[in-house]
């Protein structure tokens, strides 16, 4: 799934539940939940088996969507102050639901190649439920709209 929709979940959980106890593991295993529902994101695991590294254009459109996921995470974190605690669990909830993905990126992006992340790669990639771009896309933009419902109420 792609960091946007993992961020604003990750964001409206801390939001609703403000006890970091709460809210930072629910936040990191929001990600796995998340990634068994039916979705598409680029295929950087096909690309760096295939090529070494993936293409440009994956690697422009996941910038693009950590570029859309900071700025959602922190337009979100911002609505909590003056409560600087809150705001800064919202942040790090934000984090928390992506960390899976960034400790990736060390593998796809900057060619570290561990067991420990080869591991993690391939678990991710055995869970993923994965679909075509359009539906895939779909499911995403559900799942942002009902979780930015959810944090209007």
């Amino acid at each position: 799934m792609l960091e946007l929709p993992h961020t604003i979940v990750g964001a409206t959980i801390a939001t609703k539940i403000p006890n970091p106890l709460i809210s930072l593991p629910l936040a990191f295993f929001s990600h796995f939940f998340l990634d068994l529902i039916p979705h598409w994101n680029p295929s950087l695991y096909s690309e760096t088996k295939k090529f070494g590294k993936p293409t440009q254009r994956s690697t422009q459109f996941v910038i693009l969507d950590i570029i859309l996921s900071l700025g959602a995470g922190f337009f979100i974190a911002s609505r909590a102050l003056p409560n600087i605690n809150q705001a800064i669990i919202i942040v790090l909830a934000c984090f928390t639901t992506v960390m899976v993905d960034v400790i990736e990126g060390f593998y796809f992006f900057l060619g570290i190649r561990t067991k420990f992340l080869e591991n993690l790669i391939a678990f991710q990639h055995r869970y993923q439920r994965r679909v075509p771009v359009v539906p895939g896309i779909v499911v995403q933009i559900v799942i942002i709209l009902l979780f930015l419902g959810i944090l209007r109420f």
